[in-house]
């Protein structure tokens, strides 16, 4: 599979250079299989090496297993990097232009004799359509999660603080099988639920909290990602009705994914359901985002994203309206576009739950 990927890097190439430098770690992975901390990708139009230290040494070999010869350095693998380059006498050099200034002017320093060309999303644009190996993968990651969530809502209780829910559902996740959560762990009750990324304090929930949960776990690199916002006790008109309208967001988003439709319509959809009931002002960020190596991936379903859906996209499909000094409801699945339509990767219920919680004996 790396092989293959590698050849498609291949086909991506311009004309304006002659081979390209990989050194975001995550596209790496994505084009070699390696999974460490330090190294950096070289492929041509005919050859693929991998530089890095010793102590990668046999992580490298186990897992890039042929895709590209390793080259083991000791005095930095960008020095020996250039040192190749230039004695396969490359003129021109695509990198990635994300990398940090401080070693763009290192690769400058080491390649005066060579153009450097910038390119963007590269291999991003290949990572956008996700092959089932890289499903199977996700898949995993989502039923952690899943079972993760069944566990602490079995186990919580009257009087936890956000940063003891927190951190007992990412112990639960890391028990199951998560490597690490995918982001922050959002847990927020009541009033701090207005704030779509809070973060966990001390406050203890207590009946009549709302309480929103977004988390995610991580499966051989790849990340999950869903929110569920619950209710302690019955909950009050108010928090229904709000609660109907975002899920009818999500309904009517979710029914209109389709291969060839813009990502800007689909965004527009859940908005419109909620601008309708009033809440314009309240829905400040965009509908969902693609997901896979990082949590965060492109394209996105936003108001200013025109690109279209592909077979092969994952996307999350997560609108929410948030009250300042009330709280605020958020509702997240994540999903796999195929030529058969949508296959959901979020198995978890969201419909609304009221949680009866007791105290801790």
């Amino acid at each position: 599979m790396t092989k293959e990927r590698i050849s498609r890097l291949r086909k991506r190439f311009s004309n304006n250079y002659e081979a390209v430098v990989i050194t975001n770690l995550n596209n790496v992975r994505y084009l070699c299989g390696y999974t460490g901390s330090n190294g950096v990708l070289l492929v041509t139009k005919k050859d693929a090496l991998f530089f890095t230290d010793f102590r990668y040494q046999e992580q490298s070999q186990k897992e890039i297993n042929g895709c590209a010869k390793i080259v083991i350095v000791k005095n930095g693998e960008d020095k020996a990097l250039f040192e190749k380059i230039n004695s396969m006498k490359i003129k021109s050099l695509g990198f990635e232009k994300t990398i940090e200034v401080c070693r763009f002017l290192q690769f400058a320093d080491y390649f005066k004799n060579g153009k450097l060309i910038p390119t963007e999303n590269l291999v991003e644009w290949l990572r956008e359509i996700k092959d089932m190996e890289e499903v199977n993968s996700l898949q995993a990651a989502f039923d952690i999660a899943d079972q993760s969530l069944e566990m602490l809502i079995a186990d919580m209780y009257l009087g936890m603080s956000e940063i003891e829910v927190a951190a007992l559902l990412e112990l639960y996740m890391k028990v199951n099988g998560s490597e690490k959560p995918s982001f922050d762990t959002i847990v927020a009750f009541g009033s701090n639920a207005s704030c779509p990324h809070h973060q966990p304090t001390d406050r203890k929930i207590k009946k009549g909290d709302m309480l929103k949960i977004d988390f995610g776990a991580t499966f051989n690199g790849y990340h999950s990602d869903m929110t569920r916002t619950f209710y302690i006790g019955k909950a009050p008109a108010k928090f229904k009705k709000i609660y109907a309208t975002v899920l009818e967001a999500q309904a009517k988003a979710i029914e209109a994914i389709k291969i060839g439709e813009e990502c800007k319509k689909i965004d527009a959809i859940a908005r419109k359901v909620i601008n309708d009931a009033g809440y314009a002002k309240n829905f400040g960020h965009g509908l969902g985002h693609s997901f896979g190596l990082e949590i965060h991936e492109k394209p996105a379903f936003s108001p200013l994203n025109p690109s279209k859906i592909e077979c092969g996209h994952t996307y999350t499909v997560e609108p929410g309206i948030y009250i300042p000094e009330w709280g605020g409801i958020r509702i997240e699945d994540s999903f796999y576009v195929h030529q058969k339509g949508l296959h959901r990767f979020t198995n978890f219920p969201n419909n609304l739950i009221e949680l009866e919680l007791k105290r801790k004996k």
